[in-house]
């Protein structure tokens, strides 16, 4: 399965954000089931720019960047995505690209905070905490970790 992270729920991973516990687990239950897990390319300076907004200094988003590189393959957005977009019935432009630029490469889900924002999207949404409940291994419990 291909699960792109959306914008909100990778500022919870890097910035220790409110949702923290949701984006975390639902990063390990991907990497438990093997599925391949994807950022867009149209998504990574609005998470430089607002890491930066959150506190977090030019060497901390530098090094949350390394990370994110890591972690997550980045899927690219073309031309024909903005396009797309722009005539996709979302009302926000920054999640259609997402949306489309998935759609595009085959994704099978975007977990986001925001599920209502992506109810036009062709790719189903889902929120993190959903995620985690719907594909976590049956052996596998998370209510014991505390941040």
């Amino acid at each position: 399965m291909k699960v792109c992270f959306g914008v909100n729920v990778i500022i919870n991973l890097f910035a220790r954000a409110e949702r923290l516990a949701d984006a975390v687990f639902a990063y390990d239950v991907a990497n438990l089931r093997e599925f391949d897990v994807f950022v867009t390319a149209s998504s990574l300076s609005d998470i430089a720019y607002i890491l930066h907004r959150r506190g977090l200094s030019a060497e901390q988003v530098d090094e949350s960047l390394e990370a994110l590189f890591l972690m997550f393959d980045v899927i690219d957005v073309n031309g024909t995505d903005g396009l797309r977009a722009h005539r996709n019935k979302m009302k926000d432009y920054e999640d259609a690209i997402i949306a489309e630029s998935c759609a595009r490469n085959g994704v099978d889900l975007i977990l986001t905070h925001n599920v209502k924002d992506f109810r036009m999207s062709p790719v189903a949404a889902m929120a993190p905490d959903d995620f985690v409940k719907a594909y976590k291994p049956a052996e596998y419990s998370y209510a014991e970790v505390q941040f």
